[in-house]
């Protein structure tokens, strides 16, 4: 993860539509809409996840909500108020439900992280992740040594529910950090 610079202002079409009062789903917002929304999150973070930094292709992406716009346990919508907030989306990668970033963390059961407090995790445009996370040589994320019990709680929280661990992302790590070092 890296620090984000949000632009502003928000993509015009997040006020039309929380004045429409839409529900998110696959035709809304339409396809105009979620361009709009794609050439700012585009300006914020480049081709890009938020989260786990993997470049990402027009089909292997989707428009992330930090705070999940879905039910909880319970069957509460706490976040829903914030589903076309623009501080509350990004860009993740994986367009359908995947085994990192946005969607992992949005998972329920044993495919997922499990309860958490969404307040644990690291917001990039709000923090700077590199005070909290590092790569190890073998391309694990990880927590930077001697942070403050709650910082390191947070690094690792991150860590956990966004599943930035997962195989294929360390392994894609180690091999940029080989190429790196034989240069």
């Amino acid at each position: 993860m890296k620090k984000l610079n949000r632009p502003q202002p928000e993509p015009a079409c997040l006020n039309k539509l929380r004045i429409a009062n839409k529900k998110w789903g696959r035709s809304s917002p339409n396809s105009n809409h979620r361009n709009e929304i794609w050439n700012s999150l585009t300006e914020m973070q480049g081709n890009f996840c938020c989260y786990c930094e993997s470049s990402f292709s027009t089909n292997e992406k989707h428009i992330e909500h930090f705070f999940f716009k879905g039910s909880d346990n319970n069957g509460n919508r706490p976040y829903e108020h914030l589903t076309y907030d623009w501080s509350n989306l990004f860009g993740s990668c994986g367009k359908d439900a995947g085994a990192s970033c946005g969607h992992f963390k949005d998972k329920e059961g044993t495919n997922g992280p499990g309860q958490y407090n969404v307040t644990d995790l690291i917001k990039p445009d709000v923090e700077d992740p590199s005070e909290f996370l590092t790569f190890s040589q073998a391309g694990s994320i990880i927590a930077l040594p001697n942070l403050e019990d709650d910082k390191s709680i947070r690094a690792n929280e991150t860590i956990r529910i966004l599943n930035l661990n997962f195989s294929v992302l360390i392994a894609a790590r180690k091999r940029r950090i080989d190429i790196l070092e034989k240069k």
